[in-house]
């Protein structure tokens, strides 16, 4: 087992109570959640539980309190095999589609390095580019189509 792998599990058995209704089976889902909170600490309490439990809670009580408000949605990269600026727009689109009636919506765009760098590819200055390119363009998209009172995140992850 790896060192600190208990903590892990502790905090996405956390998670996946306070968030069972959004996440449902999706453990890849909560490990972002998980992720996102330990990256609002300071390193000084990414270690310490209360902190970790408590910025949870916070979320969970902001997402139930207005739920007409604030949503997350995951949205996967295109394929492998299919990857296009074409197609991440669709996806990009029917996300911003779901999430346009609440004013701060977050989407998690996740999958975007696999999709551009297959496993078994191997890295390069063209896809580092590429890579560096769909991430401005989804942020751009993102912008140009979102109404202005809404406050849309984007996470790429």
């Amino acid at each position: 087992m790896k060192h600190g792998a208990h903590k892990d599990f502790s905090k996405l058995q956390i998670i996946c109570a306070l968030f069972a209704d959004d996440i449902g089976d999706d453990l890849y889902f909560a490990r972002q959640i998980k992720e996102s909170i330990e990256a609002t600490l300071t390193k000084e309490n990414r270690d310490h539980p209360a902190a970790f439990l408590a910025a949870a809670q916070t979320l969970a009580e902001q997402t139930a309190r207005h739920p007409e408000r604030a949503i997350v949605d995951l949205v996967p990269a295109p394929e492998a095999q299919g990857f296009s600026e074409l197609a991440l727009r669709a996806r990009l689109l029917e996300a911003i589609k779901r999430t346009c009636r609440f004013e701060k919506p977050l989407l998690v765009l996740t999958g975007l390095k696999e999709a551009i760098c297959p496993a078994g590819k191997r890295w390069t200055a063209r896809r580092a580019a590429e890579y560096q390119n769909a991430i401005a363009y989804a942020r751009d998209f993102c912008q140009s189509r979102t109404r202005p009172s809404s406050h849309l995140n984007l996470i790429i992850y």
